[in-house]
């Protein structure tokens, strides 16, 4: 049951509370303001309004899903996002560094176990 699909939850308002938002997306209301305090979560994606926060579910999915830093899909689509994270993400793999041995060392022996 656990490999199903999750279907999205249709709801009322975009606009929901703090405490709700942090319960939705599965995070403590305390972790959800250390995240807009630090500015991980951008203002466009919260407002406060009469002293309390309040989140926009289609604006929080919206930036989520701009965050991964590449497209999801090679199609047209794709130029939406190019021109934004095309200086962000090395495509080309790191490889690992070995360090040659010293010339004229000597190998060490290889030996069979029969």
């Amino acid at each position: 049951m656990q490999d199903e699909e999750r279907q999205p939850v249709a709801y009322v308002s975009d606009k929901v509370p703090e405490e709700k938002m942090a319960e939705l997306i599965g995070t403590t209301k305390r972790a959800l303001e250390g995240k807009r305090s630090r500015g991980v979560i951008p203002e466009g994606v919260w407002k406060k309004i009469d002293g309390r926060i309040f989140y926009s579910i289609r604006r929080y999915e919206a930036w989520l899903e701009g965050s991964w830093g590449y497209p999801l899909e090679s199609s047209s689509s794709a130029s939406q996002f190019g021109s934004v994270l095309l200086g962000t993400v090395s495509v080309d793999p790191k490889r690992s560094h070995i360090p040659k041995p010293p010339r004229g060392s000597r190998r060490q022996p290889i030996y069979a176990l029969k």
